[in-house]
């Protein structure tokens, strides 16, 4: 409880140290936070929620799109630090060049429960579970991210167990010219360079490179556990657009990593060896849009993926092949139809170690999918129904059904839905195949992978309320139960020195989100963020698993001071108290990251970016991830 008082002082004291430094109390002026009010920001188009792009006004679920100007001004360097404004997603940093993300009481360095995509194609690992934060795109590159929380399986399948994280790239005419963005500071140095141009009368191109050093100064040890260092990458990708007039447009990108590290073992032992290694990852996406009417249409999509993966001593070489079409359905009547299809066809090469290994180093899985969607107008321009539904065949299990019914109603300034859906998620290799060891309570358990798994399962529901207060205020709300069963977990024998994964948790989670946007001045924004959950959990004696929820209470609670003194200056501030969903053995902690901009010419860009400026904490693993201020300049020519 002193924690949280002392968060709430914290709030209490930048809010009147913004309200009321008299360097801020100037004139009201325009500037880029009053250049769209409420109303237009509600109008934002969404696609993840229903497949097909329609304003949030019309969405029946709770949805958080952070444009590239709410990227920005967070001085997010990377992905996961831009997903910390989200309400009920979970991000912590254990290590160097790993960040544990998840939604709604999951959370962990391998959580499989959501869906991350990147311009539709999925980045989850088939094998291990999880993404490899630290190896995605520059996030200059980013467009907007649209994340959604609850159950969204009927529409992206067993993956999209919690939730759906959706990062969406600029297209190549929106990188039309030439940009370079340096950063260098306390945690290591960054270089990335664009060039995009117009190829012909309708087509565009872009290409972009990238090379950085972190050294992991900034992140120490606890108990003589080693974090990672001397962090290189490489990057390299590309994208090109063609549209005709009418009904047309392709999309072809690429992308291509590589990255060497000297890799500690304090973030997470049982995944990670301290040793040096280097890996690799890629893509190549291609999508054909074809437009067939008036908010209608087909695409098709189809991706080839290859990765190296490092789990302790163990080394995979993976590769995904994936393909998918979809048809939105002009509206007919009181129904709009959505429907699509898909495959996913993944093989890989393991190189087992000494502490890690599997049964099989060589294994091929395919599964396919299939949706429906209607949303039917049960009175226009106010009360709708969705219905939908998704079949996946998950390789090794029967055909599984996961229907969702969703009941919106929407008034000239409000939104109010509900839903109920059901969605399963099955195991993972790592989890069925896997040989390694445990540490619990000071003792080593053994570890031999399961045959016999089945699919977790879970009954949602959810509930939300959307209301703009003001013409320069606006609120979103939700709250949800969650009744799990099945989940996988470890059964330890203690007598035995022995660990299983069996599907004995059942359990019943309890949230809340809530997001408050209020242009309090021109030039001066505030966002308070907050989510609480409570989870009642049942079926073991000992909870313990890759990303597992807890017993217990837990929440985040956050406030984002957005100001622009000048119009070419910004300061901006992000405080929050974290504590943990699914680590409730350790204390919450308060963060404080700052971000200055000064736009010193249209072409030129100057960034000041602090984070963890409170001192630094442990964020739920064995290392402290330390105070870090960077300089960051982004020069357009």
């Amino acid at each position: 409880m002193r924690r949280l008082g002392d968060c709430f002082s914290f709030f209490f004291f930048f809010a009147l140290l913004v309200l009321f430094f008299p360097a801020l109390a100037r004139a009201e002026a325009e500037d880029p936070l009053a250049d769209m009010d409420i109303e237009q920001l509600m109008e934002v188009e969404v696609v993840t929620a229903s497949r097909r792009a329609e304003p949030l006004t019309q969405v029946a679920g709770a949805v958080t799109v952070l444009t590239e100007e709410d990227i920005f001004r967070s001085g997010a360097t990377n992905i996961p630090e831009a997903l910390k404004l989200v309400p009920g997603v979970h991000v912590s940093q254990v290590d160097t060049d790993k960040w544990a993300v998840g939604i709604r009481g999951f959370n962990g360095l391998l959580s499989h429960k959501h869906l991350v995509l990147l311009d539709g194609r999925p980045m989850t690992s088939p094998d291990m579970g999880g993404v490899s934060w630290g190896n995605t795109i520059p996030i200059s590159l980013i467009k907007r991210i649209e994340v959604v929380r609850g159950t969204w399986t009927s529409l992206w399948g067993a993956e999209s167990f919690t939730g759906v994280i959706n990062i969406i790239t600029k297209t190549a005419a929106e990188c039309e010219g030439g940009q370079s963005r340096t950063l260098v500071g306390t945690t290591g140095a960054e270089q990335i360079v664009r060039f995009g141009d117009q190829f012909g009368d309708s087509a565009d191109v872009m290409g972009y490179f990238s090379g950085s050093y972190k050294s992991g100064d900034w992140v120490t040890n606890r108990d003589n556990g080693r974090s990672s260092r001397d962090w290189a990458k490489t990057r390299a990708g590309f994208r090109s657009d063609w549209e005709n007039a009418y009904t047309d447009a392709l999309s072809l990108q690429g992308n291509f990593i590589t990255s060497s590290i000297d890799d500690g073992a304090a973030g997470i032992s049982r995944v990670h060896a301290p040793k040096s290694h280097s890996s690799y990852n890629g893509y190549g996406q291609f999508v054909w849009d074809r437009s067939t009417g008036l908010d209608a249409g087909i695409q098709f999509r189809t991706s080839y993926t290859w990765s190296n993966e490092n789990v302790g001593d163990m080394e995979a070489d993976i590769n995904v092949v994936d393909a998918e079409l979809q048809y939105a359905v002009e509206q007919a009547g009181i129904h709009r139809v959505t429907w699509g299809v898909g495959s996913r066809y993944a093989w890989d090469e393991i190189e087992n170690g000494n502490n890690i290994s599997v049964d099989e180093t060589t294994h091929a899985a395919f599964t396919a999918t299939g949706f429906v969607q209607d949303r039917i107008t049960l009175a226009p321009e106010s009360l709708y129904l969705i219905l939908g539904s998704k079949l996946d065949y998950l390789g090794q299990s029967p055909v599984e059904i996961q229907p969702t019914i969703r009941l919106l109603h929407t008034g000239d300034d409000q939104e109010f839905w509900l839903a109920v859906s059901k969605a399963v998620r099955s195991d993972n290799r790592f989890q069925r195949d896997g040989r390694y060891s445990v540490e619990r309570s000071g003792a080593t358990y053994s570890f031999s992978g399961p045959t016999d798994l089945t699919t977790e399962k879970l009954i949602s529901y959810e509930v939300g309320y959307r209301q703009i207060l003001t013409p320069k205020a606006r609120l979103d709300f939700n709250a949800y139960v969650n009744d799990y069963d099945e989940l996988i977990m470890f059964e330890l024998d203690k007598v035995a020195k022995t660990v299983s994964l069996q599907n004995s948790l059942k359990g019943t989670a309890y949230g809340l989100e809530g997001m408050l946007e209020w242009q309090v001045l021109s030039w001066l924004e505030l966002r308070p963020i907050a989510s609480v959950i409570y989870q009642n959990l049942y079926g073991a004696e000992d909870i313990s698993g890759d990303s597992m929820p807890e017993e217990g209470l837990g929440g985040e609670m956050k406030l984002q001071i957005l100001t622009m003194p000048t119009e070419s200056i910004g300061f901006d501030i992000l405080a929050g108290y974290i504590d943990s969903p699914d680590q409730r053995n350790l204390p919450g902690y308060f963060s404080l990251d700052a971000h200055v901009s000064w736009r010193a010419t249209d072409s030129l860009l100057l960034e000041l970016i602090g984070k963890n400026l409170e001192g630094g904490q442990e964020q739920f693993s064995d290392l402290k991830i330390g105070t870090s201020v960077d300089l960051r300049v982004t020069w357009d020519f």
